[in-house]
């Protein structure tokens, strides 16, 4: 994963170009590189978290209260639940079958406008 992620940054860097159609500046083009970056993570680590939850649903017949019930048997590590800045996912259930995740954001902090939802389903 780590290769992965360092493979889209240096391609992002060297051929990013903005909305404007206009060349960015390297500065600028790793600014948007690393904030790509960890929007792929999460996107891992997101996608981590639900087979873990679909398959706790398929074992238990019934989703789990929390994340933290995915640890040791579902997912391996705790710092699994976190999101790509260290922050721990939120998890919410909106009713029986509907089950979110935000992620504070680049800011770590929960409720500003870089929070990140990703729902379970």
């Amino acid at each position: 994963m780590v290769i992965l992620i360092a493979v889209v940054i240096i391609v992002f860097v060297f051929t990013y170009k903005g909305t404007d159609g206009k060349d960015k500046s390297y500065t600028e083009n790793l600014v948007g590189a690393l904030d790509k970056a960890d929007e792929l993570s999460l996107d891992l680590r997101v996608g981590d978290i639900k087979k873990a939850f679909d398959s706790y649903y398929g074992e238990k017949n019934q989703y789990p209260d929390s994340l933290e019930a995915l640890i040791p048997e579902f997912l391996r590590h705790e710092n699994q639940l976190d999101d790509p800045w260290g922050t721990r996912f939120n998890f919410e259930k909106k009713d029986d079958s509907t089950f979110m995740l935000i992620s504070a954001g680049k800011d770590r902090t929960f409720g500003t406008k870089d929070d990140i939802t990703r729902s379970l389903q």
